[in-house]
């Protein structure tokens, strides 16, 4: 009878101690090869680190077994305290439980489901303000456009924010202009928050610190940006490239090299046309008229390939910064017509080593740019070097389910979640494979991972939904 289930690294940090343990039953891997024979008194590490490479997190122990200390004292494994593996967002150092697993994976199918529903919905709204523009050389319901950025704005200050949810691979290049506007509205805005929130922290205790106020200090009365002033650049997020939208659609899903006269073409998308949309929606702004005409300007002195020309970098309020480093991110992630999307992680990384140390408040756009996307969204697949794939439960460490071997062949006892930024060897995730989303690996998931997963028949379903608009 097996009396309990103990955390692998427990035991490990047992025998390295100098204790010992025989589990009374045999313990084996995906592929049946016996890992620990049930009799074998074990009182080496390897063993059992043989055991945690093969995706094992814990141990049955049988009451014909046992754990005993480096005195030889057993030790009752029914009471023994099994260490928090699960990060505080998630179980809040509660032990190891499976239908904590369960709850979170459902949690994320809903935030999931949840943000593509508003996706849908502001992906149609932005593609009728294309064709409203295409139509009349400009106009399109504003009202319709700014009541959607609010909505999608109204989810940035919230801690599980749903866009950090979203699968990024059931829309196609066709829809790149909508998915864009949605995406980078929905992350933009919530960096924008974030972004606002730090930088006027900071001015704010700069403020109370000079000799004339020393010793009054007080908290949560400064902000760099209003309300009032975010409501608008939130719409602004969502209809900076609504000058596209007088570019013929041939041109923009191109797959072969522009011509010098076709990228002059495709830049005027922020003089020009921009400066239609904006005159004929009578959008008269400073802030409207900065994100539309000026988000491939420089974020910082000397930046290479800007435009329009002889725009200095320190005429690029944060806001525009924001909307431009958004803009980057989401093209780089995102499938186009002329070229397949790049890794998250490689996407992130690569943008803040380009970025960092280049100007002070662009370091607070970059932080607040992090800690808005994160690497690993929760729902994703990873892979681990040692050629396991795992799913992510949440972007904080990040913490991983593994559920196949180093074959990718799923295991057939249930895994248990562990911190794979703490791991240096190969439960590490190998950051130079790309992110995979669960329809794309759906023969690789395990039963309890497929029953709730999203339904292979929702992507078409959603991609349906925005092609009928």
């Amino acid at each position: 009878m097996i009396e309990a289930r103990i955390s692998i690294d427990k035991l490990i940090e047992i025998v390295r101690q100098g204790g010992r343990v025989k589990t009374g039953v045999d313990v084996y891997d995906s592929n049946g090869t016996l890992l620990l024979a049930k009799d074998v008194m074990v009182d080496k590490t390897k063993p059992l680190k043989i055991v945690r490479n093969n995706g094992l997190r814990h141990v049955p122990v049988a009451s014909n077994g046992g754990v005993y200390d480096a005195s030889g004292n057993k030790i009752n494994v029914k009471s023994a305290k099994m260490p928090n593996i699960l990060s505080d967002s998630f179980l809040d150092a509660e032990p190891f439980k499976t239908q904590n697993v369960i709850k979170r994976l459902k949690e994320i199918l809903e935030l999931r489901r949840f943000a593509e529903s508003i996706s849908i919905k502001a992906q149609a709204i932005i593609k009728n303000a294309v064709n409203q523009i295409r139509e009349t050389k400009g106009e399109f319901d504003v009202d319709a456009v700014s009541a959607q950025a609010s909505e999608l704005a109204s989810f940035a200050e919230q801690d599980h924010h749903p866009f950090a949810y979203a699968p990024r691979e059931w829309f196609f290049y066709d829809d790149y202009l909508y998915n864009h506007a949605t995406n980078v509205c929905a992350l933009g805005s919530q960096v924008l928050h974030r972004f606002n929130k730090a930088f006027s922290t900071i001015m704010e205790k700069s403020l109370w610190a000079s000799p004339t106020l020393a010793g009054n200090e007080k908290s949560g009365i400064f902000s760099y940006y209003y309300p009032e002033e975010i409501n608008e650049m939130t719409f602004g997020l969502f209809i900076y490239d609504l000058g596209k939208s007088m570019v013929s659609e041939d041109l923009l899903n191109k797959t072969s090299t522009l011509s010098k006269d076709e990228i002059e073409l495709l830049r005027r998308h922020v003089h020009d046309f921009g400066f239609t949309v904006i005159e004929k929606n009578h959008l008269g702004s400073t802030v409207l008229s900065n994100m539309i005409r000026h988000h491939h300007g420089p974020l910082y002195e000397g930046e290479a390939g800007c435009y329009p020309a002889g725009l200095e970098y320190a005429n690029m309020p944060p806001y525009v910064r924001i909307c431009k480093l958004m803009d980057i991110y989401d093209a780089m992630i995102s499938k186009r017509s002329y070229q397949d999307a790049v890794n998250q992680v490689a996407a992130v990384t690569g943008l803040f080593r380009s970025y960092v140390h280049k100007d002070p408040i662009l370091q607070f756009i970059l932080h607040a740019f992090v800690k808005t996307v994160g690497l690993y969204p929760p729902g994703s697949i990873v892979f681990l070097k040692s050629g396991q794939l795992a799913y992510v439960l949440e972007n904080e460490g990040p913490l991983v389910l593994p559920f196949t071997d180093k074959n990718q062949v799923p295991l057939r006892s249930r895994p248990d979640p562990f911190n794979a930024g703490k791991q240096t060897g190969v439960l590490a995730i190998d950051s130079d494979r790309s992110l995979r989303q669960p329809k794309k690996i759906w023969d690789c998931l395990p039963a309890f991972i497929r029953e709730i997963a999203l339904p292979k028949d929702q992507v078409a379903a959603a991609v349906a939904a925005i092609s009928t608009v």
